[in-house]
């Protein structure tokens, strides 16, 4: 990757994205629809309560700002469709019918496209799983977090820990074959048995991926606001590390790799769209609260489905607009790509933009090498599996690298050296 780079054992690993899921990953299309049953006790994402008003005024407006960004897209053949929420599985099977003729009508997506529904167990029932298999939906995402009745209540979560089994059930019937469960662990309460209980009731339920999010307390979220206060305590960074430990341990037993930090599969069972995310591809971006990446611009739509909507009967602005720079773009590409398993590679951007991350991070790589938060591999340069779980500490040691560096040339010193780094923590 670099010449200059010290010579060193490159590592040699299956661990993915594979390549065809990396070409496959091309351009997306995010969907955020903002309604649930309930908030859960740890939610901080753009959602309400569903009602007949709300959701003909979030249909008309999504009408609206497709068709108000599909001109720009005119051309491009999506790889890939994401119904986020919220929860997209609130919605009736004529609202989503609806929805999905609207997307249909301004935008062309690709025959072989993966469109992934993101779905409550407790929401999954055959005439929906009827509407979204008509549609074109080959994925869903179900949100169990936990199969330990305490911790789903301690979550504010609606389903009990038998309803995931019979939402995969009822899926697999009606032709689903690619099936995610999301997890989540690192809460307050939770305790490694529990979460190994957890890990084992997942796997039962063979899933063909499996994500894991370490918990973050959000402002203004009820559990949040309580860790906050010091009502309830997280468990401590050690005990967070022995918990997802245990799960990278586990499902590798079953055969699931970690191609992302957060994110495990079988063979060929990548989440593409999310692929095109951390491999910095352009993806649009409709509903409040959603955030797209268009042609060199960054735009995020206003959080409030009200403030959101009204802008687009109006005919303004729904959404704030970010032109990106050499060093936001190269903070990007490292950022997201030292997030996969097998790291960055030059090979998954064009020339202009490695040059970029070459340009800004070149010292900081060398640096980061010499003291052991990554490695070479084949392609580039990963963060090692032993430090996955603080992959967002060396990617900020790395950013902070940058800076320094950068700081230097302006200033006619010397750039950043390696030999006064530390050991990785």
């Amino acid at each position: 990757m670099d010449p200059a780079s010290p010579r060193r054992e490159v590592a040699r690993s299956s661990d993915g994205p594979s390549l065809e899921a990396r070409l496959a990953a091309r351009v997306g299309l995010y969907v955020h629809v903002p309604f649930c049953a309930t908030r859960c006790a740890y939610c901080a994402f753009s959602s309400g309560a569903l009602s007949s008003a709300a959701v003909e005024r979030y249909l008309s407006s999504i009408e609206r700002e497709c068709a108000r960004r599909a001109p720009g897209a005119a051309g491009v053949a999506f790889s890939s469709v994401f119904f986020g929420g919220g929860t997209p599985s609130a919605l009736s099977s004529r609202h989503f019918a609806r929805l999905w003729d609207a997307l249909r009508s301004h935008f062309d997506i690709d025959p072989l496209a993966e469109i992934t529904l993101e779905a409550n167990p407790e929401s999954v029932r055959p005439s929906l799983l009827e509407a979204w298999a008509s549609a074109g939906v080959n994925r869903l995402s179900m949100g169990a977090q936990s199969f330990d009745p305490d911790d789903l209540e301690a979550l504010g979560r609606l389903h009990d820990a038998e309803r995931p089994a019979r939402a995969f059930q009822l899926a697999r019937a009606h032709g689903f074959r690619r099936l995610s469960l999301d997890l989540m662990f690192g809460f307050p309460g939770h305790t490694l048995a529990r979460f190994a209980h957890t890990v084992e009731r997942a796997l039962e339920l063979e899933p063909e991926h499996v994500s894991a999010y370490c918990y973050i307390p959000e402002a203004g979220t009820l559990l949040g606001d309580r860790v906050r206060r010091g009502e309830v305590a997280l468990p401590d960074a050690d005990a967070q590390a022995d918990l997802y430990e245990h799960l990278t341990q586990r499902v590798a037993a079953a055969g699931y790799g970690c191609y992302e930090t957060s994110n495990f599969c079988r063979p060929g069972g990548e989440a593409r769209h999310n692929l095109v995310y951390w491999l910095r591809r352009d993806y649009l971006a409709l509903g409040p609260s959603a955030h797209g990446l268009w042609r060199g611009h960054r735009h995020a739509n206003h959080y409030d489905l009200d403030r959101w909507s009204a802008a687009l009967v109006e005919g303004s602005a729904c959404d704030l607009t970010e032109v990106e720079s050499a060093t936001s773009r190269a903070d990007e590409v490292v950022m997201l790509g030292l997030r996969l398993a097998n790291g960055l590679a030059a090979s998954d951007h064009v020339p202009e933009r490695w040059r970029e991350v070459h340009h800004r991070y070149r010292s900081a790589f060398r640096a980061a090498r010499a003291c052991g938060r990554l490695e070479a591999t084949e392609a580039g340069l990963r963060v090692p599996p032993r430090y996955r779980f603080v992959a967002d500490d060396v990617i900020a040691w790395l950013m902070a690298a940058a800076d320094r560096d950068a700081r230097c040339r302006r200033n006619g010193r010397a750039g950043f050296d390696s030999r006064a780094t530390a050991s990785v923590p």
